[in-house]
């Protein structure tokens, strides 16, 4: 973990015991979870590093057999699609630790909201009281959208993680991930959001919530006054759904990042 990670953590630990250990629970859920995020950081980089080490050397050896005008334009081709596939493999890595890297920004950021929640003195919220997941699929799919409706964020968060649990290949599996992400967005807490919509893009690349979900990534990013990700979120959402509602709502976004208002793209 790093140093101010472990810096975040402390202090907010800290300011859970002057208020009965106010939001510890969640605490300590971000804190492993940024420490996760950070060691596959660190291994990625690594893959990254020995991937660029392995084709500077692919390149070195095309380089050698060229001047030496090998006889065989095998080997030299070989060498060739050697050099492309490792390009290929870096390419990805270097996508991985990219969003890896705004993964760990979204976390550190909604970290540092709830130790200034804690500095400003607010009282920490009842805890909610245990949810009662229903037995049948229908009844707990039609039990997640009521609470939804209802603003019962706490339910949703009980209710959409264990439906995936329970259901992971249903047809209805997105819509559960992605109401946990839409609760999270409404409730203030964009950051949490926008992991449960980055899980939607990768377990369900085809789902039938994708339009929503890429707006709403953006929206959340805007939350976070971080207006690049914002405008590629809202883009992708425009460019692939420019026909249909929220590709229309994405481009009024995009324009609104355009004129970049005071506050929009960074703290007031």
């Amino acid at each position: 973990m790093s140093g101010r990670v472990r810096a975040l953590v402390s202090v907010a630990l800290c300011g859970g015991a002057l208020f009965g250990c106010v939001m510890q629970r969640d605490h300590d859920a971000l804190s492993a979870r940024a420490a996760n995020l950070e060691k596959e950081l660190e291994r990625s980089r690594g893959e990254m590093l020995a991937m660029k080490q392995g084709l500077d050397a692919t390149r070195q050896r095309l380089d050698n057999a060229l001047r030496a005008n090998a006889d065989s334009s095998t080997d030299v081709l070989s060498t060739k699609q050697r050099m492309k596939d490792l390009g290929g493999r870096l390419d990805a890595v270097e996508h991985g630790v990219e969003e890896l890297r705004r993964d760990m920004n979204a976390t550190q950021s909604e970290l540092s909201a709830r130790i200034d929640e804690i500095k400003r003195g607010q009282p920490a919220a009842a805890a909610p009281p245990p949810v009662a997941v229903p037995a049948s699929k229908d009844a707990h799919i039609a039990a997640l959208r009521e609470a939804r409706t209802k603003k019962d964020y706490a339910a949703v968060r009980a209710l959409g993680p264990e439906y995936l649990n329970r259901y992971p290949t249903d047809a209805n599996a997105d819509e559960a991930l992605w109401l946990v992400g839409d609760a999270d967005l409404a409730d203030g807490r964009p950051a949490s959001a926008l992991a449960s919509f980055n899980r939607v893009l990768k377990l369900f690349p085809k789902s039938k919530l994708l339009d929503r979900t890429l707006f709403d990534m953006g929206e959340a990013y805007l939350l976070l006054h971080d207006c690049p990700n914002a405008k590629l979120a809202f883009t992708a959402c425009e460019s692939r759904f420019s026909k249909e509602k929220y590709g229309a709502q994405a481009r009024e976004k995009l324009a609104l990042i355009a004129k970049s208002p005071p506050g929009l793209c960074a703290p007031p």
